[in-house]
């Protein structure tokens, strides 16, 4: 099986640490979780019910329909909860074909307290997206549980194909369960209706990030440009996304130097995707 790649990469130039992780792929689930939240329908006719939190559980990858293959994971709306008869998973209130309550459906990795104080981003390539019902939305995301956590970030994700990245400092990280995954919110899901699917592919992170000193950034934060360069390799491309995912840049400079002009960039954390003709680095940038 191949395993999730985790780059643990030691920022020495620049005083931090970052971890990059990517979805996990092979024959069996691996590491991954599930979990399920549940929440009332706001549809119920009164006096219920208002979408209020009713209560989570764990749940199986495999019985949240969340499929890992060798080279994707699928993933569906939760069709397990859904029973006609029963007026709490269904709207008998109506016709007793849909579902009546709401389900976030979580599949994720829990990659263990090293990841605590640390940055992390979590990035993937969603290759194909025909949950295309508004009954859902799709979210990434980093979060941490348990006693002291609470923190959580999303990229939504839904509707959308392409390579996403979502991004939490080690300060946000720093106590609680760090987890990484994937969310499909919505009614529960009537099994005998097909509503589509999520396939999502990790993205390659070349060992050629470990190589810092190939790749640099310069001045660190910076107030109007960063100067990218390298020992004399060649920069192909420079993509630089902000902490939500959304490319605000792009270069190809097809020289050893390159310039990201900030100025019209929000003060902030911005990660730069730099390709060149030895491999890819990611760079964490800071504008101020």
């Amino acid at each position: 099986m191949k395993k999730i790649t985790l780059l643990l990469i030691i920022m020495c130039a620049f005083g931090y640490a970052q971890n990059t992780v990517t979805v996990e792929v092979g024959s069996s689930p691996g590491n991954y979780f599930g979990y399920n939240n549940v929440f009332e329908n706001p549809a119920d006719p009164a006096p219920c019910c208002g979408g209020g939190y009713i209560y989570g559980e764990a749940f199986g990858v495999a019985d949240l329909v969340t499929e890992i293959n060798a080279s994707n994971i699928t993933l569906k709306p939760n069709v397990l909860y859904y029973n006609a008869t029963d007026g709490f998973w269904a709207n008998t209130w109506d016709d007793g074909l849909d579902g009546n309550k709401i389900v976030e459906a979580n599949t994720f990795i829990e990659p263990g307290g090293t990841f605590n104080n640390v940055d992390l981003t979590f990035t993937a390539d969603v290759t194909s997206n025909t949950l295309s019902n508004p009954r859902y939305t799709v979210q990434a995301f980093i979060k941490t549980v348990g006693a002291g956590g609470g923190f959580s970030r999303f990229v939504d994700l839904t509707g959308t194909t392409g390579v996403f990245s979502v991004t939490a400092t080690g300060l946000e990280l720093a106590t609680g369960i760090v987890q990484f995954g994937i969310a499909i919110t919505g009614l529960n899901a009537n099994p005998a209706d097909d509503w589509g699917s999520v396939v999502v592919e990790p993205v390659t992170l070349s060992t050629n990030d470990f190589e810092l000193s190939q790749v640099k950034a310069f001045p660190n934060p910076t107030k109007n440009v960063w100067n990218i360069v390298t020992n004399n390799d060649n920069i192909q491309s420079v993509v630089v996304y902000d902490v939500l995912g959304k490319q605000v840049f792009t270069s190809n400079p097809n020289t050893s130097e390159a310039i990201i002009d900030s100025n019209n960039f929000s003060n902030g954390l911005y990660f730069a995707k730099v390709k060149t003709n030895s491999g890819e680095s990611n760079l964490r940038l800071v504008k101020n």
